[in-house]
């Protein structure tokens, strides 16, 4: 039983990887659990997946993930951001290409990297700065929150899968953050090193305030993340006057109808894949072959490379690992190696979409570009084996 529910989920994954090219990765992680549902547990298979449609913590992480959207959109449309990069500017030079996109990346937003380099546009004339730097500037240091801030979707669903709260998930993998910010610092070399204080800098700086609220909330105080978004979102509508016509404009931009299809089939396909105890099986079967640990790392960086998408590697390869990184109680060195896999995988696919419309907007070639990424993604891979082996 245990080679053919492995088989199983590899014709499962191996379906899913080939529509996703043709559909969207939503449908395609559907047909997935819909085939390993039929082939490990028959018809009782169609039961699971629809108790995971109709479960309380699906629709909870689907109306979390809206809220987060819409609170980054909501800064965006009431000029916050722009405001904060006009002070980072003043006061930080050509550092505003390190601090503009990593602010920004606190809020994410489908696509986001294009705001932050729309910002940085006017500025790269000013310093001199490359379209080939500018575009890694702003790629890497967007991304650097991805695997550890609350608001990230491949968080909240990480979270989910490994079936513990944030604070658990987010201490395994924050120093992913840290050895990836210090990797990116290799790329200011050579940047002039000017700075001096802006008057207005904590004026601009202030309008951050919903960030501080929600840190405050959920971190610190330890409340409901969805609580907390909530008050945040309230925070804002309240200090800049919300009508009812602007939240339409914000809300016609955060529900996204492909991102909330892909949440419910990340759950759904999560569900089919503990109940069949397919992955329990398929990563024995690897173990066999590599050393447990190269297995996962492999495993998961394929998947975010082939797909270019943060959520796969919490959706897709995360599942199939739970016996490798703990359940419930998670083993917290396999989680950070994971989730790093799945981060370094997703940052060097040409398929990135956060990559292909900075390359676009700042008019380079993503081939022009990627022997620097290949070196920044290796410095950060070398950091989180160092740690993982010395642990």
């Amino acid at each position: 039983m245990a080679t053919s529910s492995s088989l199983a989920l590899l014709i499962s994954i191996a379906v899913v990887l080939v529509l996703i090219r043709r559909i969207n990765i939503g449908v395609a992680l559907f047909v997935g659990s819909a085939l390993l549902a039929y082939l490990t547990l028959g018809a009782d298979g169609f039961l699971v997946m629809l108790k995971a449609l109709a479960s309380l913590q699906t629709i909870k992480i689907v109306v979390i993930v809206i809220l987060a959207f819409t609170l980054g959109y909501s800064m965006e449309y009431f000029g916050m951001l722009k405001k904060v990069t006009g002070g980072l500017s003043e006061s930080f030079g050509a550092y505003s290409f390190l601090l503009i996109p990593l602010l920004i990346g606190l809020l994410p937003m489908p696509g986001g990297a294009l705001i932050s380099a729309v910002m940085l546009g006017p500025l790269t004339k000013m310093y001199r700065i490359s379209p080939e730097k500018a575009t890694l500037l702003n790629y890497w240091f967007r991304h650097v929150w991805v695997t550890f801030w609350p608001l990230y979707p491949s968080v909240i669903i990480g979270a989910a899968v490994v079936n513990v709260d944030y604070f658990h998930f987010a201490a395994a993998t924050f120093p992913i953050g840290v050895f990836a910010l210090v990797s990116g610092l290799t790329l200011t070399k050579g940047m002039e090193r000017k700075f001096r204080a802006s008057r207005n800098l904590l004026e601009s700086l202030a309008n951050l305030y919903p960030i501080a609220v929600l840190l405050l909330l959920s971190i610190l105080l330890k409340l409901d993340l969805l609580f907390a978004l909530i008050v945040a979102i309230a925070a804002v509508s309240i200090h800049k006057r919300a009508k009812p016509g602007d939240f339409k404009d914000i809300f016609r931009r955060t529900i996204d109808k492909k991102i909330i299809l892909l949440v419910f089939a990340v759950m759904v396909y999560k569900s089919v894949i503990e109940n069949s105890g397919a992955a329990e099986s398929l990563f024995t079967d690897i173990s066999l072959e590599f050393p447990a640990p190269a297995a996962a790392f492999l495993l998961t960086l394929l998947v975010g490379f082939a797909t270019g998408i943060e959520m796969s590697y919490s959706s897709i390869a995360l599942p199939l690992l739970t016996s490798f990184t703990g359940s419930g109680m998670i083993v917290a060195k396999n989680l950070m190696l994971v989730i790093a896999a799945g981060y370094l995988g997703v940052m060097l696919s040409p398929m990135h979409l956060c990559y292909v419309l900075t390359a676009e907007y700042f008019g380079t070639e993503i081939s022009k570009t990627y022997r620097q990424l290949l070196a920044i993604t290796g410095i950060t891979a070398a950091l989180v084996w160092v740690v993982y082996l010395a642990i």
